[in-house]
């Protein structure tokens, strides 16, 4: 790890003549200063005033052309995590790295570690995804996994298949009950999270073992000129019979979400509720108190937001809302945030 930086610094500083025709140099700095009452949100889990890094990253990606209608595609990057103090012997951290082929018309096989299809199929209905209000505080569904592979189909009328798969020889040992599962995801979506091709972007996923859930998700996205509405709704199961209560954790969670954009604002809100016991929040609950907790928590969420763009490349972000755990008041957690994000 400690020679890893300066590797990613040689391959940026030597792009030009050792890297394929078309490739890109990027990053992005991420930080917010946040007050939170509990901890129980926070990407760190502290309360208190805090400076909180919202993935901020350094990477390169590109393509190399094989033969006609076929290239090599590949992504590395890096979690830059040099700004926190409890990170000062880990810098850097795992984000998005793999290879792949692609082929017009039998679409993209990639290698590595891949944000999964499960994952993807959220589009942009997240209206506070990256800082500490994101949807992920309610369910699981959202982890990167290494060592795996991905397969997605070209896009036929706008609709697009996509497949994960999960190398579970890498992760679980011998006996290990979690090696049974399918360790596998498929998502069908309709349109795209950028609103490129049409106003309506949908999506369906399946996952089943993957982040210990066997889940379902529906996400369905409209842009109406500057405003954008969004829903995913999920029904989550544990299936990791290790974890505590894990019989118990099985429910419904959803958000909705609002994004209205005015000149060089956007202006967000969103709500959400989970019963399902899988989320970031309910994990800290069940790993601080154990068997203590009888009953799956409850889990609902508001939040409010705005954005002002500077320049193309950097904005100014805001964020407050509150997390309410029904039966353990103690994690209940009020979000304040203020945040600077530069793109390059």
């Amino acid at each position: 790890m400690k020679i890893f930086p300066k590797s990613v610094l040689v391959l940026a500083l030597c792009a030009p003549s050792v890297m394929a025709v078309e490739y890109q140099f990027y990053g992005r700095f991420d930080y917010s200063l946040t007050h939170s009452d509990s901890g129980s949100a926070t990407h760190n889990n502290k309360a208190g005033l805090v400076l909180e890094n919202n993935f901020s990253r350094l990477g390169i990606k590109g393509r190399s052309e094989l033969a006609s209608n076929t290239e090599i595609f590949y992504q590395i990057e890096v979690g830059v995590n040099g700004g926190s103090q409890d990170k000062t012997s880990n810098p850097f951290s795992s984000r998005p790295t793999y290879l792949g082929i692609r082929h017009q018309n039998y679409g993209s096989l990639a290698f590595g570690r891949i944000d999964p299809v499960f994952k993807m199929a959220k589009g942009t209905v997240d209206a506070m995804d990256m800082y500490s209000l994101k949807h992920d505080r309610l369910f699981a569904g959202d982890k990167r996994w290494g060592d795996s592979l991905e397969y997605k189909s070209p896009k036929w009328q706008k609709l697009q298949l996509g497949v994960s798969y999960l190398l579970e020889d890498n992760y679980y040992k011998v006996g290990d009950q979690r090696r049974d599962l399918g360790n596998y995801q498929v998502a069908v979506t309709y349109g795209d999270k950028f609103f490129k091709s049409s106003d309506l972007y949908l999506a369906a996923a399946y996952s089943d073992g993957m982040e210990d859930v066997r889940a379902y998700r529906g996400v369905v996205q409209y842009r109406m000129d500057a405003l954008t509405l969004g829903t995913m709704i999920q029904h989550s199961e544990l299936v990791n019979e290790s974890a505590t209560q894990w019989q118990q954790r099985d429910g419904i969670g959803f958000i909705t979400s609002a994004k209205y954009a005015l000149g060089a604002w956007l202006f967000k809100a969103e709500v959400g509720y989970d019963d399902s016991g899988t989320g970031v929040i309910a994990n800290r609950l069940y790993k601080s108190k154990g068997d203590l907790v009888t009953a799956v928590p409850e889990v609902s969420q508001w939040a409010i937001g705005a954005e002002y763009k500077l320049s193309k490349s950097a904005r100014i972000h805001s964020e407050l809302g509150q997390f309410d755990v029904k039966q353990h008041q103690d994690f209940d957690d009020t979000i304040v945030s203020l945040g600077f994000r530069y793109d390059f």
